[in-house]
């Protein structure tokens, strides 16, 4: 029986981000772990309350002094992770976030962020 592989869904490709690179949901940090010009992927630990459906972001990378603040994004994925936080009161997730409608300024910023601060194709 021949199957299918399974389609990709993201309309744009995804990178692999440098170490170091944070992204603040609310006033929760977060690791990036990879990027589009259409969403992100991070790791953030969970202390009491879970991320909103709609939310506003702040990326930045202190090896490139860049910050992008104020991006408007909507939650698409929100699972455990395997990452072990140490703490039993503490849950490391993995959180998946779509890009709302970014300014002309925005979109420069993340193209920038994606040329400069990525390692590969994830």
């Amino acid at each position: 029986m021949d199957e299918k592989p399974d389609r990709e869904r993201r309309v744009k490709k995804r990178f692999r981000v440098k170490e170091g690179a944070l992204a603040f949901v609310g006033t929760v940090p977060g690791t990036i772990i990879d990027i589009s010009e259409a969403g992100i992927a991070l790791n953030y630990a969970v202390f009491e309350q879970k991320p909103e459906a709609r939310c506003r972001l702040d990326i930045f990378f202190e090896d490139d002094e860049f910050a992008l603040p104020d991006i408007e994004a909507e939650l698409v994925t929100d699972s455990q992770t395997m990452v072990e936080s140490g703490y039993d009161d503490v849950s490391i997730r993995r959180l998946g976030l779509r890009f709302c409608e970014l300014s002309d300024g925005q979109q420069d910023k993340l193209r920038y962020f994606i040329l400069h601060n990525t390692t590969s194709a994830a």
